[in-house]
């Protein structure tokens, strides 16, 4: 799948429905996944403190960012709907934006993550410029999280395990036909 159009018109549709459940407005309402669980996971893959700043890219409604205490949280999402609820549920600071292109200046954010999206980009090209933009903005480590290695979905791009070479790669958290990478920048 060559663009997102596909993606944005899913997101923003369940961003302008009815429910106030994170977890349905964020996807994982048809999915084994316990959001409170994952966003654990990956506080202490990333050792979360009460003082870090945080950035979680593809942040949706706030379904990981409720379980996430730290010194200060922001989000950034593609799809303005749920940017409105995440803000409106939750009252985070929370931005309009893509992955591929953040607003923020290099070092911004002790620690960068983005967990069940990339599944969604258009290409390797975007995710690699995403990648990229993770790096950029983190001061001290980033977590993508949710990689699928197949999917049920002919519009899910794929990753595989060997272009990840010199990060850390972990089992996925709910399902075993996905992985989990993380870097340290210090």
């Amino acid at each position: 799948m060559e663009d997102m159009s596909y993606w944005k018109e899913v997101w923003e549709r369940k961003g302008n429905g009815n429910t106030t459940c994170l977890e349905e407005l964020d996807g994982y309402e048809d999915t084994t996944a316990d959001v409170k669980e994952i966003a654990k996971q990956i506080v202490k893959e990333l050792d979360i403190k009460e003082t870090d700043r945080i950035l979680e890219v593809a942040c949706g409604a706030g379904g990981l960012a409720q379980y996430i205490k730290c010194g200060e949280y922001v989000g950034v999402d593609y799809s303005s709907s749920l940017v409105k609820r995440h803000i409106e549920l939750l009252n985070n600071s929370v931005l309009h934006g893509e992955a591929n292109n953040l607003i923020f200046k290099d070092k911004t954010f002790d620690k960068v993550f983005c967990f069940g999206a990339f599944h969604y980009f258009p290409n390797q090209e975007y995710a690699k410029q995403a990648i990229s933009e993770l790096k950029r903005v983190a001061k001290e480590a980033i977590f993508i999280g949710d990689l699928p290695m197949t999917s049920h979905r002919k519009e899910h791009l794929l990753y595989d395990k060997n272009d990840f070479k010199d990060w850390k790669i972990t089992d996925g958290y709910y399902n075993p036909c996905r992985f989990n990478v993380s870097l340290k920048l210090v």
